[in-house]
């Protein structure tokens, strides 16, 4: 009899085991396995954006990771608004604009070929990487309807997650300023509103005036942009031209060592009236990337008129008028420099 008690016993102690073990094994089989850490020193370091309408802008590696988290992390931008919470569906709507499919290199010979390399896309104005964090700001907006400064713009949400979790950066500031078209801007960034009429050279060497021979200085020569909207030609360009002391053209030619094949990333030069006209694809430059038409940084585009005359050492001089410039938005542009002071001197010395 005790015997049998005691089997009893084990047969229920067994059964008691066997049914924790299978309860066990269940509850593991339904736990996540290798869940992603998500650490709390993980966000944004930049807290108010202000990009210029009309301009692509890319905020690169605004994202803080710290130490405790699992890459790659998600992002996803939530709840665009106004100041005062309304929403704000100028910003995801979405605008067709152009989007490099392959790598511009400066060296493309056509503006075929450079259009090849792009493709419309609809993106929202304000959009965001998803892997990387990275925020854009698209060139499709101008301030007829998107909030700029003076306003104080917009307020938005950034959610970031991984499979560990989700935590949000909350209240990022985008504070949009005014188109500027081109630069050297002459348009005040926050009312848009004209300061000057003009910009400078950015650089002169031996220019001397054809009167005096005396040297002539920035503040003695004017550069103006001008997109003409009276032209309906398809297609893009851009026009030099140069005016001298009494606003009569100097023909470009006469800077005879200028290399007008490079003179821009340009296409089909031709010459009419004194001026030199090229077909382009805006904006110039085309990508931030140092090529033979641009700064070091590859900023700004440089555009070099050379020509060469004897001075009074009896020696060649060579002399040089350099313009940087960036122009975004597309049309039939014309930059023309105009000479207030003297005329350059293009004549040998005797």
């Amino acid at each position: 009899m005790n015997i049998m008690k005691i089997l009893s016993k084990y047969r229920l102690l067994l059964c008691g085991a066997l049914i924790v073990a299978s309860y066990l094994t269940s509850c593991k089989s339904n736990l996540p396995e290798n869940l992603d850490a998500l650490g709390g020193d993980v966000n944004y370091s930049q807290s108010i954006f202000e990009p210029v309408l009309g301009r692509k802008t890319e905020y690169q590696n605004p994202v803080v990771t710290g130490n405790t988290s699992t890459l790659p992390l998600t992002f996803k931008i939530l709840n665009p608004r106004t100041v005062d919470g309304q929403p704000a569906t100028e910003l995801t709507d979405k605008f067709a604009v152009k989007v490099w499919k392959a790598n511009y290199t400066g060296e493309e010979k056509s503006i075929e070929e450079i259009e090849n390399k792009r493709a419309v896309e609809y993106r929202p104005m304000l959009d965001i990487q998803e892997k990387s964090g990275n925020i854009f700001f698209w060139d499709s907006g101008n301030s007829g309807f998107v909030k700029t400064q003076p306003d104080s713009g917009y307020i938005f949400d950034v959610e970031i997650s991984n499979s560990g979790g989700r935590r949000y950066a909350r209240n990022l500031k985008l504070k949009p300023m005014k188109e500027r078209p081109f630069e050297p801007s002459i348009y005040d960034p926050v009312t848009g509103l004209a300061t000057n009429a003009s910009t400078y050279p950015y650089m002169m060497i031996n220019l001397v005036g054809e009167k005096t021979s005396n040297p002539i200085f920035f503040n003695e020569v004017r550069v103006y942009f001008h997109k003409d909207l009276t032209n309906q030609n398809p297609g893009n360009s851009l026009t030099f031209s140069m005016l001298d002391s009494l606003n009569q053209p100097i023909d470009v030619q006469k800077f005879d060592k200028t290399d007008f094949e490079n003179l821009v990333h340009g296409f089909n030069p031709t010459f009419h009236d004194g001026k030199v006209t090229y077909e382009v694809a805006y904006p110039i430059p085309l990508v931030n990337l140092r090529t033979r038409f641009t700064n070091f940084s590859g900023t700004s585009a440089l555009s070099t008129f050379v020509f060469d005359r004897r001075g009074l050492s009896g020696l060649i001089e060579r002399n040089l008028l350099t313009l940087a410039y960036e122009i975004y938005e597309e049309g039939h542009w014309e930059i023309q420099v105009r000479f207030i002071g003297e005329t350059p001197k293009f004549e040998d010395e005797q």
